[in-house]
């Protein structure tokens, strides 16, 4: 299943801005599966090194802290240009496709302007934490670092409902 989102060129958009979006969503949710993988071993090498060493990583709940809130928002662009978010359709199952098309339209652009809060708003809380010299407890990693990818995620995602509003958008208007 997974293989075919990254191989089925019909799905992929023909416009350029869309293809470059839809190249950039990719790449983001590429590097947060690897980030994953990476977390996931590390937890394992931990979890080892604590059980028969008694050595375990120093820090490693900071780490997947960090690394799992950076993760998913790297995701969220690319589920969003996939049409991959959770859909409740209990009350609209009924209602005409131009009907759900809209409401559709009307949930990506909610989406688009919450994506872009989110960045201006996460970015904020990053120059603050910058200011201020946060660091995390055990290995006096720099806070704001985790802000830093968060920041192009969310925008990112706002840009990809956007585009999906758009193109939903002339699918209804045509």
């Amino acid at each position: 299943m997974a293989d075919a989102l990254f191989v089925d060129t019909a799905a992929r958009p023909d416009a350029l801005i869309g293809r470059v979006l839809n190249n950039m969503c990719r790449f983001f949710a590429i590097c947060a599966g690897i980030m994953l993988v990476l977390m996931a071993l590390m937890s394992l090498t931990s979890i080892v090194g604590r059980t028969l060493f008694d050595m375990p990583i120093l820090g490693d709940y900071e780490l997947v802290q960090m690394m799992s809130a950076v993760a998913v928002t790297m995701s969220l662009p690319f589920c969003q240009m996939i049409r991959g978010h959770i859909i409740v359709d209990f009350f609209t199952t009924g209602m005409p496709p131009r009907v759900n098309k809209v409401l559709d339209i009307v949930a990506s652009l909610v989406l688009a302007v919450a994506g872009f809060i989110f960045s201006w708003r996460v970015c904020l809380g990053m120059i603050e934490l910058y200011g201020n010299g946060d660091a995390s407890m055990l290995l006096n990693l720099q806070t704001w670092w985790g802000y830093a990818f968060m920041v192009p995620s969310f925008f990112l995602l706002g840009c990809a409902a956007l585009y999906t509003a758009w193109s939903d958008c002339k699918g209804v208007c045509a």
